[in-house]
């Protein structure tokens, strides 16, 4: 079985701290906790961690029908009550995509609807479609205002088009009076970020986002933007949506597109994280409730909601923390109010031999994991909808309602926190360069662990014991020491363009120079699938993979070559594209040709550069 959350190493500290300050005058102890943070090496400075507020007190006990015991779930903290969502209509009952029933009725009874209504266009009377495209646009639209001073603003933020020519789009809800993207980093109040419809057959997450876009424009959720801005990104995939399929319109995961920034959608949702830089993002998202798990298990999946956050390999431990402690833990709170049952986000591979299941990928490539290398507190939600067709579609809405809902409360309540968090974990990274030890390949923990799922017959819980891996406690494969940044040849203008894109600082040498360094020796070569981190095929496409030694050398460096200094907060994304064996890098995907256009750099060069636009 799997340990507690007081038990994993990277849960152990709790956010409540003390800032006792000793001799030294940098190092900070946290009030009644079960160890301290690393300590970086003596000599080395560091900024002192931020002192945060006390954790929310523990939630009321959770009702019957969601009462879960996890030996992985930590415990439970409150959250201001869900918001109840008005409108007109609700949706019927409905069969899956295939047009047989999924389950019978006695497990569709354990999803009854809620006691709420909603008004997007998917919930209207004999509507057996969600919003559209078109829809959406002209909601998006109708929201637009500019009203004087110290009132709600609601911008429209354009990121251009699909691969299909569907407008991009999201809206920006602020009561700052200058709402340019430079005004509100410095105002000091943080932005949140959510994300929907990633995946085009998901619509739960689209549909709730208009709920709440509304509510924040003018209604209940309007008051909490005196202390946070609220980005929405209703529809990150509007091809996949229009189609009613998972992938974008070139079959490309967007989801798993956020290293490598091979499509529009993906660009568009890196431009937007890049000029606002949220502190916290959620993407919004469903899993599947029959197909492979019956086939596998005989079981239908129990839950309303599973929930993860970002794990991967150099992600700060303080934002993991907040994540757990500051969000997950009230979400689940919210959720038990509401008779909604959670877990952590799960799932199997497609074949049918293979009954391991996994938690979310540890990759640096999804979204999820990608925005908590930007240092943002990365959320995902993802609810019960995948081969079900319409089916409990106003309960799937409301379960996205009230964890959205409990996101943006909690990021409310600590802004302040939220912003001393920022500030502090980005020194932190970009001091490390040059320090140390780096996670180049890590991988999930293998363990077992007692599923609750459902009798597809009698709708009754089955306890099924798996094959489980772990996301939360990462086996590390491989590590190097931290480098001072990366050289890039002059022909690697697209990975340059690329990182910076994801927000990351790139330098164009502008003389001849000399840096030290190590070159990597390519040792063997091989094609494989890509994979998605659990093991499970993602894209269709193929990845080069290469073994490497690494060799000291003097590094000529000429005019137009590139250097990537990891004395900045965003170097671990660095690390992430740019060491070359590993699946997710730029040279497994052959966005650099050869192992031999990018180096290591030890120590920091005095050159003469200018920095990418």
């Amino acid at each position: 079985m799997l340990p507690t959350s007081t038990e994993r190493p990277h849960l152990r500290v709790p956010l409540r701290r003390a800032a006792a300050v000793v001799a030294s005058g940098l190092a900070l102890w946290l009030a009644g906790c079960a160890s301290a943070p690393p300590q970086r090496p003596v000599g080395v400075a560091s900024p002192p961690p931020p002192v945060l507020a006390p954790a929310p007190a523990p939630a009321p006990p959770r009702p019957p029908e969601a009462a879960v015991t996890s030996p992985i779930r930590g415990p439970g903290a409150s959250a201001p009550a869900p918001l109840a969502s008005a409108g007109a209509g609700s949706a019927p009952a409905a069969t899956d995509v295939t047009g047989a029933e999924p389950y019978g009725a006695a497990v569709a009874a354990r999803f009854p609807d809620p006691p709420v209504r909603f008004d997007t266009p998917a919930f209207a009377p004999g509507r057996s479609t969600y919003t559209s495209n078109a829809e959406l646009q002209s909601l998006l639209r109708g929201l637009v205002r500019e009203p004087g001073a110290n009132a709600t603003r609601v911008r429209l933020i354009a990121l251009g088009s699909s691969q299909a020519g569907a407008p991009l789009e999201a809206l920006l809800f602020t009561r700052q009076s200058d709402p340019a993207p430079a005004a509100l980093l410095a105002s000091g109040r943080p932005t949140v970020l959510l994300v929907g419809q990633q995946h085009g057959n998901e619509p739960a997450g689209s549909e709730a986002l208009l709920v709440l876009a509304r509510q924040l424009a003018s209604g209940p959720l309007e008051a909490l933007l005196d202390r946070i801005n609220v980005l929405v990104l209703a529809r990150a995939n509007p091809d996949g949506a229009e189609a009613g399929r998972r992938d974008s319109a070139s079959g490309i995961d967007l989801n798993r597109d956020h290293l490598l920034l091979r499509t529009p959608e993906a660009q568009a949702q890196a431009t937007l994280v890049r000029e606002y830089r949220p502190v916290v993002v959620v993407d919004a998202h469903e899993f599947t409730v029959v197909g492979r798990f019956r086939e596998k298990f005989g079981a239908v999946q129990r839950f309303d909601a599973l929930l993860q956050y970002a794990t991967t390999p150099n992600l700060p431990e303080f934002i993991t923390r907040a994540a757990e402690e500051w969000f997950r833990q009230p979400i689940v709170a919210s959720l038990q109010r509401e008779g909604l049952s959670t877990e952590w986000y799960y799932t199997t591979s497609p074949e049918p031999d293979d009954k391991r299941v996994s938690m979310g990928g540890t990759r640096p490539d999804t979204g999820r994991n990608v925005h908590g290398l930007k240092n943002a507190v990365s959320l995902l939600i993802e609810t019960r909808g995948v081969g079900i067709g319409r089916l409990h579609l106003a309960r799937r809405v409301q379960t996205q309602v009230v964890a959205l809902t409990s996101v943006l409360r909690s990021a409310a309540a600590r802004a302040d926190d939220l912003v001393k968090l920022r500030s502090f974990v980005d020194q932190d990274v970009a001091a490390a360069a040059c320090k140390g030890e780096a996670v180049v390949d890590a991988a999930p923990t293998p363990s077992e662990y007692v599923l609750r799922m459902l009798d597809p017959d009698t709708g009754a819980d089955r306890p099924v014991t798996v094959a489980w891996d772990s996301a939360l406690q990462l086996q590390v494969l491989k590590t190097r020491p931290r480098p001072c940044g990366y050289w890039l040849a002059a022909d690697q203008q697209d990975a340059a363009l690329r990182l910076r894109a994801l927000g990351l600082v790139v330098q164009r040498i502008e003389a001849v120079g000399v840096m030290r360094g190590e070159v990597y020796r390519e040792v063997s070569r091989s094609s494989a699938p890509r994979q998605d981190g659990r093991g499970q095929i993602a894209d269709g496409g193929e990845v080069v993979l290469v073994q490497v030694q690494t060799v000291p050398m003097l590094l000529d460096v000429t005019p137009g070559g590139w250097y990537v200094g990891l004395d900045q907060p965003l170097a671990n994304l660095a690390i992430a594209a740019l060491e070359p064996d590993t699946q997710s890098s730029y040279v497994a995907s052959g966005l650099i040709g050869n192992v031999g256009a990018v180096a290591r750099v030890l120590l920091r060069p005095e050159l003469r550069t200018s920095a990418l636009p």
